[in-house]
């Protein structure tokens, strides 16, 4: 069962998720907001932006994972699966493209305004 809106944007449920050879990595809605990026009429993107604390833990995740396979999970879907080149301190990271509507519905799930989609 899903969580309501207001109970998953109040809790620490993960919504997006990093895996990796020598560990995990796991943010909740309260950690991030997230928006529509590269859209077409088709598709689009989730671009998630972190806050500080998430920032300094994913910069972390990715400098122990360089040169390394990990997959992104978003709402428990792979949403990306990259190769770690450098480390990243920006404290974004952003999905493969995915069907629009089904972006738009992400994004308002990491925005605590949704749960996640089915």
């Amino acid at each position: 069962m899903m969580a309501s809106p207001a109970i998953a944007q109040s809790n620490a449920e993960t919504v997006v998720r990093f895996t990796g050879f020598l560990g995990d990595l796991r943010f909740s809605a309260e950690q991030l907001r997230a928006e529509l990026d590269n859209a077409t009429d088709d598709t689009a993107q989730v671009a998630i932006a972190l806050d500080e604390d998430a920032s300094a833990a994913f910069a972390l995740f990715t400098r122990t994972h360089l040169n390394q396979p990990v997959t992104m999970f978003v709402c428990g879907e792979t949403a990306a699966a990259p190769t770690i080149t450098a480390e990243i301190t920006s404290g974004f990271a952003i999905t493969d493209p995915i069907e629009r509507d089904r972006a738009a519905e992400i994004v308002d799930a990491l925005n605590g305004l949704q749960p996640c989609p089915e």
